[in-house]
């Protein structure tokens, strides 16, 4: 048996020298980026050169995804290859793998979904955006979002009933696929396309009139929004028949939504000052002798609360120091507008207020009030408007307008109660009685009034409970008593003492105590008291209004 040769250690250096030197010698990046440049097409085009359109869309045409749900194993190949080309942020994805799920016990059926932006003919998210930072490519038609035009006020995840646009909290904006615009000039495949390893994935030419006539009657997938609205252009094929039962594994999965805090905030308090302005010259029309001493203060708590509602609203913003640019898409965008005029309705408020406090523009007093109720009114409508053009069915005009306009009273209302009571502190005895007369009582009947009507409607929503079908009133009405209860529970609450029992114990009080009294103060505590609540209530009423806006959308993450 042959003994192996010992290798000595200059013997063992000589070896890695030698195949160090041989390294040195092979250069493959050098190799790699000749072959590349003699190249006279990509070098993977063999592979996706079928998945590719022979042409440039003509006119009535586009570009568009093509989905074969018959070869998509949900790898997620697709996914990951979109977000590594991307340079997507941990939480950022631009497309999306979900999972439907059907058939019977004998013969169950699950299809894997591959979705992204379906660069609609009507694209939603461009048609709301306030600063004009999408557009629609005149000849591929691919939707593209101008990150540098975007300020981040994130209207179009709120208008896109598919979830495509995503904020990207590093940067401050909103992104979204751009189906590789810049790989398609380039005769190359988007990302996706060319990582899906069963060829799912295709790009085709689409006639954008066959388009607008099957969104008419028919959704993408089983569990899809309608496609009505925004005329999505991605074909899902397969040769496969689908179950009636069909549906997204996620279907019945119930989480709330965004609840959007900025915009609580700026909703309530707008509200607020518009109903506190419309309550103290509602109340002047009916000629209230106490007017002349109760006007000033109501008119600059209406204008303070306003005006931090307009500061609030910033914060919502991502981009806040390019907030001037969102007037941009005053002709197309409810938000363009409805900032435009509350902007108006703060000039005018101001105006307003300061005439009660600076001699010699007395005489302007009604016709700058009448304006500012005007424009405060406009900007409640304009503000259903933003809401109701999202076509969520919790949403509808007339449901967010209900919603949004008994708030106007309600805290118009309690706010003119409370600055009604607190201000007899600092008149005489005889215009305290007066204020108890005209305004005190009236208030109060008044604020009862619209919390009833209000909470009556709010608690009709638990009725759907007992639907046999899963519409998304029920969904809606599951959440408010099971993950959204303690909001729930604190609404009803704060509604009903500070809308209902509250007031009448005040309106007791004014017709029951001596306004010269020291009782006054039990008074003005229960004013406060009762606005306070109110406040809360409303805060958490539109808590709810967000965070239960459910609705369908793509099958999800499996």
């Amino acid at each position: 048996m042959e003994v192996p040769k010992k290798i000595t250690e200059f013997e063992l250096q000589q070896l890695v020298v030698s195949a160090l030197a041989e390294q040195r010698e092979i250069t493959a990046i050098e190799k790699y980026a000749q072959q590349h440049e003699n190249q006279q097409f990509p070098l993977q085009q063999k592979y996706y050169q079928d998945l590719m359109p022979l042409s440039q869309p003509k006119q009535g045409q586009q570009y568009a995804f093509e989905v074969d749900l018959d070869r998509c194993s949900g790898c997620k190949a697709c996914v990951t290859a979109c977000h590594s080309l991307n340079g997507l942020g941990e939480n950022e994805t631009w497309r999306s793998v979900g999972l439907l799920l059907g058939g019977t016990e004998e013969k169950p059926i699950q299809q894997h979904v591959t979705t992204a932006c379906h660069h609609c003919a009507e694209p939603a998210c461009m048609h709301g955006c306030p600063v004009n930072a999408y557009e629609k490519d005149k000849i591929t038609g691919i939707v593209k979002h101008l990150d540098d035009q975007c300020i981040g006020c994130v209207y179009c995840t709120l208008k896109c009933p598919y979830e495509v646009p995503q904020y990207d909290k590093a940067h401050g904006i909103v992104r979204k696929c751009d189906m590789c615009a810049d790989r398609l000039n380039e005769g190359e495949a988007p990302a996706c396309v060319q990582a899906c390893p069963t060829q799912a994935l295709a790009i085709k030419v689409v006639d954008k009139e066959k388009i607008l006539e099957e969104s008419q009657t028919t959704a993408l997938v089983p569990g899809a929004p309608a496609s009505d609205y925004t005329l999505p252009t991605t074909t899902y094929k397969s040769n496969q028949p689908t179950p009636r039962n069909m549906l997204p594994s996620d279907y019945h999965h119930l989480n709330p939504q965004h609840a959007h805090l900025p915009l609580i905030i700026m909703l309530v308090l707008t509200q607020l000052s518009v109903g506190a302005f419309c309550v103290d010259m509602l109340l002047n029309t009916f000629h209230n002798p106490v007017a002349p001493y109760l006007n000033p203060i109501r008119s600059v708590v209406a204008l303070c609360s306003g005006l931090l509602a307009l500061g609030a609203s910033v914060f919502h913003l991502g981009r806040p120091f390019y907030a001037f640019r969102v007037v941009v898409g005053l002709k197309k965008s409810w938000l363009s507008r409805e900032v435009l005029v509350f902007g108006i309705f703060a000039i005018l408020a101001v105006l307003y207020a300061a005439s009660f406090w600076i001699g010699g523009i007395e005489n302007t007093h009604f016709i700058l009030g009448l304006g500012v109720i005007m424009s405060g009114m406009l900007g409640v409508v304009f503000s259903v408007l933003v809401y109701a053009d999202c076509r969520k069915e919790l949403w509808r005009e007339f449901i967010s307008g209900f919603k949004f306009f008994t708030t106007v009273a309600i805290l118009g209302f309690s706010t003119t109660l409370i600055t009604s009571t607190t201000s007899v502190l600092f008149i005489n005895s005889v215009e305290r009685k007066e204020v108890f007369l005209f305004s005190i009582g009236p208030l109060c009947l008044g604020l009862t009034f619209i919390s009833a009507l209000k909470m009556l409607w709010e608690v009709s929503i638990f009725r759907y409970l007992k639907d046999h079908s899963y519409s998304i009133f029920k969904r809606a009405a599951l959440l408010m008593v099971g993950k959204l209860n303690r909001v729930t529970m604190l609404r009803f609450l704060t509604g009903g003492l500070g809308g209902l029992l509250l007031p009448l114990l005040v309106y007791y009080a004014s017709h029951n105590i001596d306004p010269n009294s020291s009782d006054m103060i039990l008074l003005i505590g229960l004013s406060i008291v009762t606005f306070s609540l109110t406040l809360i209530g409303e805060l958490c009423e539109r808590y709810l209004f967000f965070t239960t806006a459910v609705s369908l959308k793509m099958p999800g993450d499996f």
